[in-house]
């Protein structure tokens, strides 16, 4: 290359950093050093360099994480990048770092002039088409070169932007690059905090975080959680609420059950002790719960819930109804004992008239 170019060594190994920083000066380069993350974010703010070797490892971060955030920026989405991999490294991590938007991959223990014939490589002039990198999914649109993410809101096509913090950003974009797939804790781990040592239960305050964020979203989009497999980003469809609203139904037709239920065996378990006019009032106690079941069960169809907080309301309504029915069901038991110490005493009075 016949300029200069300034290259960025983000290396914490301190041997290895003053041997590359040598050779780069040699090859006629402006080489520069960082030794963490950090420091190496900095140098890139201040110094904007021509290229990067990047190790996999760092004190304070992965260099799969710095690599990632590169990527999403607009002024570093086209530097090149070169990444340092360790010895113990197999295909995947190689994989890894090339499916992140690395330019190269070299694993240790590598030639000095390897890698300063490669940079080399990665500095050759290369036209780029002016083409932005976006991804839509139904109402939601994401500019990776802006780093942007755009909501369609109304009818008339009306735009809004939606503000997201880098992890969530970067989980939203693992989501709309694989729309509808189910993915899974680890899968999000992996491809979010690039592997890090991290709880499954982060990836559940994230996932809430992200439906806060897409709440201008909620009629089109929703993150659905598939029970024992993960997370998926679909299409919001009455389906979905209809779901919702499956256990207050379940509630309801339990409600209705216990109705018919109590009356019933309490006529059943002392018919022997019942008057006439008690089991004529049984009766028509029998019909009238009987039509008002028929009447609850058509009145209390599936129905759609748009939201968490009505569904939540219903089943409180439900619970007030079944709450005043066993009230009902108490008085009724009441009644009935009254009426068995009441034929008891009047046969007590027979007999001792005898």
């Amino acid at each position: 290359m016949g300029s200069m170019a300034k290259v960025l060594i983000v290396e914490w190994d301190t041997v290895d950093a003053e041997v590359l920083w040598n050779e780069m000066r040699r090859a006629g380069h402006q080489p520069v050093a960082a030794f963490s993350v950090e420091r190496a974010n900095l140098m890139i703010e201040q110094d904007r360099p021509d290229a990067i070797l990047l190790r996999w490892k760092l004190p304070d971060a992965s260099g799969l994480s710095l690599l990632n955030d590169l990527r999403t920026r607009t002024a570093t989405s086209r530097v090149p990048v070169i990444v340092l991999g360790e010895p113990d490294a197999d295909e995947e991590e190689c994989i890894r770092a090339l499916e992140a938007g690395a330019d190269d991959y070299v694993r240790r223990p590598f030639g000095i002039r390897e890698v300063v014939a490669r940079v080399q490589v990665v500095l050759r002039p290369v036209p780029h088409p002016q083409v932005r990198r976006r991804a839509c999914v139904d109402a939601l649109t994401m500019d990776f070169d802006a780093r942007r993410v755009l909501a369609r809101t109304g009818a008339a096509g009306e735009q809004i932007e939606l503000r997201m913090a880098p992890t969530c950003y970067r989980l939203l974009r693992l989501f709309v690059e694989n729309p509808y797939e189910v993915l899974s804790r680890k899968d999000i781990i992996q491809h979010v905090w690039f592997g890090a040592a991290v709880k499954d239960g982060i990836v559940d305050v994230y996932i809430k975080s992200l439906r806060e964020a897409l709440e201008p979203l909620r009629k089109t989009l929703v993150i659905e959680t598939v029970r024992g497999a993960g997370f998926r980003l679909a299409t919001a469809a009455p389906a979905d609420a209809a779901h919702a609203a499956g256990a207050p139904a379940q509630l309801a037709m339990a409600a209705a059950v216990q109705q018919q239920a109590v009356p019933q065996t309490l006529h059943q378990t002392s018919p022997q002790v019942a008057s006439a006019p008690m089991l004529r009032r049984s009766a028509r106690r029998r019909a009238a719960t009987g039509e008002r079941a028929r009447t609850a069960g058509a009145a209390r169809q599936p129905t759609l819930v748009s939201d968490l907080g009505a569904a939540v309301e219903k089943i409180q309504h439900l619970q007030t109804l079944l709450q005043r029915k066993t009230e009902e069901n108490r008085v009724l038991r009441a009644a009935v004992e009254s009426g068995k110490a009441s034929l008891r005493y009047t046969s007590i009075r027979q007999k001792n008239k005898r």
